[in-house]
């Protein structure tokens, strides 16, 4: 696509953001200088992916080593029955660029661990929860607590879903919330199921926090937890507090305030 081309797809693509007074031509230049990864690309993460490369976020890197497999497909909404057995983060890197050609999407086949995970989280704006455990979840809380990287949480099952926005040292961490969550004591996708649309409706909440991080518009649930029951749409709104001996982001905060 030729300069010309991209300013008048751009002009057309995006009208309907740029028109609102909240946003305008302002927050959407912001969006489009703006990193994002996103750590998991199944039922949260796609649905996140999706809407935040539609919104025009510039440069979205997607990581996950898995494939796609058939029961993923009733809620990863990236994925067809013709990309099964193959990379999710290709197949949705894909995806991406074609719903949004002026979108760079960076596919990332890594499972992020304690050695790698400086690296994969680097030079981004914001780090997006698309995990399924609490191990990695608190691997990634830990580094971007480390980078001061906002970090959007998200975590669902069955028709429940949690949302929350992590960003120390003006707010807790992911370790404040849940100190020792042992994903041996949790329930997974495989024993307690998953509805869809679910992942659907936290996924975009989160894509919808991700830009409100970026663009400076409205508030976000920085220090606060909110807990959702689709079975009888309850959404309740948890103050979070700082743990004062949290061993990430006090410890942090710390160390950082003597530089």
């Amino acid at each position: 696509m030729r300069d010309m081309e991209r300013v008048r797809f751009a002009k057309e693509f995006y009208s309907r953001q740029v028109v609102m007074e909240s946003l305008g031509e302002v927050g959407q230049q912001k969006l489009a200088v703006s990193r994002v990864a996103i750590v998991g690309v199944g039922g949260l993460g796609t649905v996140s992916a999706l809407y935040l490369t539609l919104a025009g976020v510039g440069y979205v890197r997607v990581i996950d080593k898995d494939i796609v497999e058939l029961h993923n497909l009733h809620r990863q909404i990236l994925y067809t029955p013709k990309d099964l057995r193959y990379s999710k983060a290709e197949v949705a890197a894909k995806r991406l660029v074609q719903v949004n050609p002026l979108v760079k999407v960076e596919a990332v086949l890594e499972n992020v661990n304690s050695n790698n995970v400086d690296e994969l989280l680097a030079n981004v704006d914001c780090v997006v929860d698309g995990l399924d455990n609490m191990l990695t979840r608190y691997i990634v809380n830990r580094a971007c607590v480390k980078a001061m990287t906002p970090y959007v949480f998200g975590a669902v099952g069955n028709f429940e879903g949690n949302l929350s926005v992590f960003t120390p040292p003006e707010t807790g961490c992911l370790k404040c919330l849940t100190p020792n969550l042992s994903d041996s004591h949790m329930q997974t996708g495989n024993t307690q199921g998953i509805l869809g649309a679910t992942p659907g409706i936290i996924g975009s909440l989160q894509a919808m926090e991700v830009i409100k991080l970026l663009t400076g518009v409205g508030s976000t649930l920085k220090g606060k937890l909110l807990v959702c029951d689709f079975t009888d749409m309850d959404f309740t709104t948890i103050n979070i507090t700082k743990n004062p001996c949290c061993p990430v982001c006090q410890n942090n905060t710390s160390e950082n305030s003597k530089k």
